[in-house]
């Protein structure tokens, strides 16, 4: 199969296997041809694909608004694939205004079909009437263990970006005075350094290597996400670990359920210590979550299968 991928950047995920364009490196490990337009080179995009000639043009991000354009004047025939992994006009328009939420939505509905690890944004898909495909994040296969040892009567992990868009911040505040420690791992916020700096159980780790990170989450009694999102691969390293999750009842909410494998608060406060007073609350959560991590863990190469199969199907005209 000639696939042609569309994304912002690359960065190492062709090169190490994880992260959502990992799949470039899987689609290529599969024997299947693969040829990648970036924002370094999107000027060329319709030059490549005359070319290239691919069975299947795969998207992610904003700049899958470029193949759904040519798609529109006539210009490609091929069928688009659009791999909706994230909220980008919600998370770009403060910079850029409406012109991402514009693009992203041109993308979705000129797109002939769409994945998403989204169950929000696989919702949105199906009301526009689009032919939507739930494919979750991988998770880590290959497993390091860490030196890290973790301390405390209740331990809350958190992983990943610390910004108030995160809500981080409200995090922090929540276990404040509470008997419990919060370690926060992924690139230190000196906001929140700030913030902290007279509160002893809030303790900011840094970066780990990805490999050590389900090393990490099995020593927490509580993963927590405090941000209104459902897509994010934090998400689903803390399922396939099967401990209680403490999240934020939005996105979330379309993944998981409440009480069943996870806790959900709008009132990340009264979540916090409902969650930490409450032992065996956690206790009935883990296995709601243990179920789930059954259902939904897949490492990222198989991920990528998922995808070739869909892609697959599609030539065939199944779908």
């Amino acid at each position: 199969m000639k696939i042609m991928f569309v994304t912002v950047a690359l960065d190492n995920y062709d090169r190490v296997p994880w992260g959502l364009t990992s799949a470039v490196h899987f689609f290529r490990k599969s024997g299947n041809e693969v040829r990648v337009t970036t924002k370094k080179n999107w000027w060329k995009f319709y030059f490549d694909y005359l070319s290239f000639k691919p069975d299947i043009v795969v998207a992610t991000g904003i700049l899958g608004f470029i193949p759904c354009f040519f798609k529109k004047i006539g210009l490609l025939r091929k069928p688009i694939v659009h791999m909706w992994d994230d909220y980008y006009g919600e998370q770009m328009g403060k910079k850029w205004g409406a012109l991402p939420s514009y693009l992203e939505m041109f993308a979705i509905l000129n797109s002939d079909y769409v994945t998403t690890m989204s169950k929000y944004n696989e919702s949105k898909a199906q009301i526009m009437g689009k032919k939507v495909f739930f494919i979750p994040h991988g998770v880590q296969e290959k497993i390091k263990q860490t030196e890290i040892k973790l301390s405390g009567k209740v331990k809350i992990v958190y992983i990943g970006d610390q910004s108030r868009y995160k809500q981080t911040d409200k995090m922090i505040k929540s276990v404040n005075g509470l008997d419990c420690d919060l370690y926060l791992f992924g690139k230190p916020s000196s906001e929140f350094q700030e913030l902290a700096k007279n509160m002893k159980n809030v303790h900011f780790m840094g970066f780990i290597p990805p490999e050590e990170i389900p090393s990490v989450l099995k020593q927490a009694d509580i993963l927590i996400n405090p941000s209104d999102q459902d897509s994010s691969f934090k998400f689903f390293e803390y399922i396939s670990i099967g401990k209680p999750i403490l999240a934020f009842q939005g996105r979330p909410g379309y993944l998981l359920k409440h009480k069943e494998n996870a806790y959900l608060t709008t009132d990340l406060t009264e979540g916090i210590k409902t969650m930490v007073k409450d032992k065996k609350l956690r206790a009935e959560i883990e296995k709601g979550a243990k179920k789930l991590k059954d259902n939904i863990t897949l490492t990222w190469e198989q991920v990528a299968r998922k995808h070739l199969e869909l892609y697959k199907r599609i030539l065939k005209h199944e779908i």
